[in-house]
């Protein structure tokens, strides 16, 4: 019986057991298989979503070029209309300048100045009997906006235009309208070039809408504007799909749509334009988008066919893709975060406190009472602060913060002075590494040059640096000298002079030379790769070329290295003597009655160096330590001109300047942006706001003197001196040279003039500390050679020497 029953028993325990595995497999199937296809649809969706964005993407490619290239043409139109030439709205004086400028600006079709009148003249037609006052661009322009019209046909040439408009205003502060208009109107084409360059894939097409609806490039003719007929609104055709579409770009809004489109599902991603009033669209075929999503659909089928195992597998292969696909965005982000705030925080740290040291530095060179050796010390305190500062502005160019490219922005520059200055600080690197340091410009350098003071002065100290740092013993020679004389333009002298930096250092190896301007690239000893990131020399290079040369090397191991480069630079003589002989001395004071200034900003080294630059000179500075304070400041004293930090507790900067030009009494105060933010985005952001002017920090007196003296109108006081003949004869006559200077021997003084010739104001520097060392009688001699070298003018120099019988050429 116990054997019977226990058999009995055995069948239903396994139908048990076969019942709950099928329920296990079962509901595990089911389970799996749901997972599995969310699983499905959600990796479908994200590629869908990626696909998706890359067509966006190609719209907002053509945007942004069309954007940039209106916005450089909106410049251009700006900087002509504020020419006197414009501004005079004397046809006959006016109509030669543009037409040059329309030779030289090959993008303009023609420049054209309007009255207020409503009558014109171009550089086309000449002077025009019609009247345009009823044009859309002119309106906006007499209400002093700057404009860019719709395309619009020529009538006389049947080519498709666009007039970028401006104001033109009058020189008398007491006009406060326009003048007339400035218009300078380009050919539709480059947006066409740009708009048909837009593909994604095989039968995509874009096509760009105005702000009535109407294509200003479309494949289809029939859409586009003729002489006979204008182009029909595409909100008003029959197709109400594509009418949507049009809607929705005329009202300036952005998006990628899926639609039916001329019988077919299409996907239509449209962007607008910030400049204009347009918008562009990308029509794309379905299938160009969605075809790789064939794969995600046949692994979907199988999974429906295949065993449980085969569905966890794939189950378990979605989740991974899915995981890692959220893993990979969610590190790009925080990196991509990281690194903005990173590189936001570096800016201040570092700026803020070289505002404070290079400040101070301004201050105690302003200083009466410093004596000169202490101003010397505190020159290279300044110079030293100035390159750093250049380095960390260098770093957050090449990081490409706002993925802008690194352009050259040339300036006049008394070119002996620059070179001394780079020599002095190279003079201090030599000396602390013990090794000799010569400097020998040649006699016929220009003494204004036309060129990248920045950009210049990082390459010739990257590759001193260089030469300093792999140099153990001996010298380190940098010669600068004129190759040849280039053929101008008539009026400006064009000189190609070739930079040479010769080392006695370790020497590169042949093999090694192929690789010093790689990125991240270092090469000699290990200990020596510590000093440097490995990016100096690409960067050397990158900035000599786009300054149309490049660098060159030969190197011999344990002989040492020299670099070279040749470069065309435009001497601006005129330029330059203006500029030094305008140059009235130290400014101590303005004429008229004190002024106030409103200093806001949260640190307070910032505020100590506004404060004492300006209060010794008449000023009465008032600090505030926030916006909101400097707000309930600036309603209570009605300064005359306020300086403000954008980043501030309580009240940042864009909000006090918000308030202060919604406030009716102070409506109209001049407001300057003082800020260490690198980002252009908010200098662009603080000048709409409605400040007048933006200074980066650190900040430097002249330029804030300047700033001051354009938008307050001040007439400055300076410091009433000698000419510099007059000290030298104050210095050296009286009874005798002799009776109180003790000049050293005539070798000696042959050697100072011919020095003083070739203009190497280094080398009379040096000698002239030997001579005190060697007999202190020398030292009242040393002193006034010392002073005059620091001058950087030859002529001082050999006009005191010829008192003690040298003969100069």
């Amino acid at each position: 019986m116990i054997r019977a029953n226990s058999s009995a028993s055995d069948p239903k325990m396994h139908s048990w057991h076969n019942l709950l595995i099928r329920f296990i497999l079962g509901g595990t199937t089911l389970i799996v298989s749901i997972s599995a296809y969310f699983s499905y649809e959600a990796a479908r969706k994200i590629t869908l979503e990626e696909l998706r964005g890359r067509a966006f993407l190609e719209v907002q490619r053509g945007v942004d070029e069309i954007e940039e290239w209106l916005h450089v043409r909106k410049v251009e139109v700006q900087t002509l209309a504020h020419t006197s030439t414009v501004r005079s709205l004397d046809w006959s004086v006016a109509d030669p300048y543009l037409k040059s400028e329309v030779e030289q600006i090959d993008e303009f079709f023609f420049f054209q100045m309007v009255t207020p009148d409503g009558s014109y003249s171009n550089t086309k037609v000449g002077r025009s009997n019609k009247n345009i006052k009823d044009r859309d661009y002119v309106q906006k322009a007499l209400a002093g906006k700057s404009n860019i019209s719709d395309p619009f046909i020529s009538r006389s040439t049947g080519i498709p235009l666009i007039a970028i408009s401006t104001p033109i205003w009058s020189n008398s502060p007491t006009i406060r309208s326009p003048i007339g208009t400035f218009q300078g109107v380009v050919k539709v084409d480059h947006i066409a070039q740009v708009v048909n360059s837009l593909h994604y894939g095989n039968n995509s097409y874009a096509f760009a809408l105005n702000s009535q609806g109407q294509a200003i490039v479309h494949p289809n003719s029939t859409l586009m504007s003729t002489l006979e007929k204008p182009a029909p609104s595409l909100l008003k055709i029959p197709d109400g799909n594509l009418k949507v579409i049009a809607q929705q770009m005329v009202n300036k809004q952005q998006g990628i749509q899926l639609m039916e489109i001329d019988g077919a599902k299409k996907y239509v991603a449209f962007v607008p334009l910030r400049e204009a009033n347009w918008s562009v669209a990308l029509v794309i075929p379905r299938q160009n988008i969605e075809s790789r999503l064939q794969f995600l659909d046949f692994i979907a089928l199988i999974v429906g066919g295949l065993t449980v195992t085969m569905i966890t597998v794939l189950w378990r292969v979605q989740a991974f893709e899915q995981a890692q696909l959220k893993k990979s965005k969610a590190a790009a982000d925080t990196a991509n975060h990281a690194k903005s705030k990173f590189l936001a925080n570096m800016s201040h740290e570092l700026r803020t406190p070289l505002n404070g040291i290079l400040g101070c530095a301004q201050i105690l060179l302003r200083s009466k009472g410093l004596p000169e050796p202490e101003q010397y010390h505190v020159n290279i305190i300044e110079q030293c602060g100035s390159h750093l500062l250049t380095l960390i502005n260098e770093i957050l160019d090449l990081s490409k913060i706002e993925a802008r490219k690194l352009e050259l922005h040339p300036h006049d520059v008394h070119f002996p002075s620059f070179l001394q200055g780079i020599g002095e600080i190279c003079q201090i690197r030599a000396e602390q590494k013990g090794i000799l340091f010569v400097y020998e410009p040649a006699i016929n350098l220009p003494t204004g040059v036309h060129v990248d003071v920045k950009r210049l002065r990082q390459v010739v100290l990257n590759l001193l640096g260089n030469a300093i740092k792999f140099t153990d013993e001996g010298k380190v020679t940098f010669k600068v000298e004129v190759i040849d004389q280039l053929p101008g333009d008539g009026q400006t002298v064009k000189y190609r002079i070739r930079f040479s930096i010769e080392d006695t250092g370790i020497g590169i190896t042949p093999n090694e030379l192929g690789k010093i301007f790689l990125p991240f690239e270092q090469v000699g000893e290990k200990k020596r790769q510590t000093e440097g990131t490995g990016l100096g020399l690409a960067i050397t290079r990158q900035l000599v070329q786009m300054m149309g040369s490049d660098v060159h090397v030969k190197s011999q191991i344990g002989q040492g290295s020299t670099f070279w480069f040749e470069i065309a630079i435009a001497e601006a003589r005129e330029s330059v003597q203006s500029a030094m002989t305008a140059s009235k001395g130290q400014i101590i004071g303005f004429e008229g009655s004190p002024r106030t200034i409103l200093m806001v900003d949260d640190r307070w080294e910032n505020r100590t160096v506004i404060t004492n630059l300006l209060q010794p000179l008449g000023f009465n500075v008032v600090e505030a330590t926030n916006g909101q304070e400097g707000l309930e400041k600036a309603i209570a004293l009605k300064p005359d001109l306020v300086i403000t930090d954008l980043i501030m507790p309580e009240m940042d900067g864009f909000e006090l300047i918000q308030h202060l030009r919604h406030t009716p009494d102070i409506v109209d105060v001049k407001i300057i942006v003082s800020s260490a933010s690198v980002f252009e985005a908010d200098q662009h952001r603080s000048l709409k706001a409605g400040s007048d002017a933006f200074l980066s920090k650190p900040v430097y007196a002249d330029e804030l003197l300047h700033q001051l003296e354009f938008h307050l109108g001040l007439a400055w006081i300076y410091q009433q001196s000698q000419s510099e003949e007059q000290r030298i004869n104050s210095a050296t006559t009286g009874d005798r040279p002799s009776d109180k200077l003790t000049p050293p021997d005539p070798d000696v003084l042959r050697e100072l003039a011919a020095l003083a010739s070739k203009g190497n104001f280094n080398a009379i520097l040096k000698l002239a500390t030997q001579l005190e060392e060697i007999d202190t009688n020398f030292a009242p001699f040393a002193h006034q050679l010392r002073q005059l070298a620091r001058q950087f003018d030859e002529d001082l120099i050999l006009n005191f020497l010829t008192q003690y019988g040298v003969e100069t050429v």
